[in-house]
C-alpha cells in the first residue's frame, strides 16, 4: 500500500512539473503584469488598492546599536580585479549552455504590437516611422533566434503626420514549463560546482567572500 501511495505522489509531482508558468504583459497607456501557474494566479500588478478608513500612524524607528567587532574576527580582503574576473569566468562558464537551452524553451505564444509614429513635423514623423520599422524587424529576428516565437498575432506600424507623439500598444504572453526551469537550475548548479572544484583560483576567491 505504501508503494502505491508513493507512486501516486511521484506521478502527481511529475505532472505538476509539466505545467507551464504563464507571464502576461499588457501595455496600453499603463503596464499590467500577470503571472500564473496553469490556472492558478500567482501575481498581478498593479494590485487593487484597498480603502482604509483610519489613517496609518507613522512608526518611529529606533536607532540600531552599532555592531562591535570581535577581537578574533579577521577583516575580509577586498576583491582585486583578478578576483572579479575569476568570478565572471565562473558565471559565464556556468551560464553558457544552460542559458541558451532555457531561453529556447521559453515560448512566446502571443505577441501583438501596434505603433503609431508621430513627430514635430512630417519629416521627423517619417524618419521615426523608418527607424521604428527597422527596430521592430530586428527585435522579431532577435526573439526568434533566442526564444521559441510563435506566429505573431498582430503587428502594425503606422505613421500619423498630424500627431507630435509616438504611441504604442503591446501585449505579450510567455510560457515556460516548471520541468525546464528545474532542469536549468540543476544544470547551472552542477556546472558551477564542477568549475569550483576544478579551479583553485575560484575556490580561494569564494572562500574569501564567505
Amino acid at each position: 500500500m505504501g508503494w502505491i501511495i508513493a507512486g501516486i505522489i511521484l506521478i502527481v509531482i511529475f505532472l505538476l512539473t509539466l505545467g507551464k508558468v504563464n507571464v502576461m504583459v499588457d501595455y496600453n497607456n499603463s503596464l499590467v503584469l500577470k503571472i500564473k501557474y496553469m490556472f492558478f494566479p500567482i501575481l498581478t500588478l498593479p494590485k487593487a488598492k484597498k480603502k482604509s478608513d483610519k489613517p496609518k500612524k507613522a512608526k518611529k524607528k529606533k536607532p540600531k546599536p552599532a555592531k562591535e567587532k570581535s577581537k578574533g574576527e579577521k577583516p575580509k580582503k577586498k576583491l582585486s580585479i583578478d578576483d572579479i574576473l575569476e568570478l565572471v569566468r565562473l558565471a559565464l562558464d556556468s551560464l553558457g549552455k544552460p542559458l541558451k537551452k532555457i531561453l529556447k524553451r521559453v515560448e512566446i505564444s502571443h505577441l501583438a504590437l501596434n505603433i503609431v509614429c508621430g513627430g514635430e513635423d512630417a519629416a521627423k514623423a517619417a524618419i521615426t516611422f523608418g527607424a521604428v520599422n527597422i527596430a521592430v524587424g530586428n527585435l522579431l529576428g532577435w526573439l526568434d533566434t533566442f526564444f521559441t516565437l510563435k506566429p505573431v498575432d498582430e503587428l502594425s506600424v503606422n505613421v500619423d503626420f498630424e500627431s507630435e507623439e509616438t504611441t504604442a500598444d503591446a501585449y505579450v504572453e510567455v510560457k515556460l514549463t516548471v520541468a525546464a526551469a528545474l532542469a536549468f537550475a540543476f544544470t547551472l548548479i552542477g556546472r558551477a560546482i564542477k568549475y569550483y572544484f576544478t579551479h583553485e583560483e575560484t575556490r580561494s576567491v569564494v572562500k574569501n567572500l564567505v
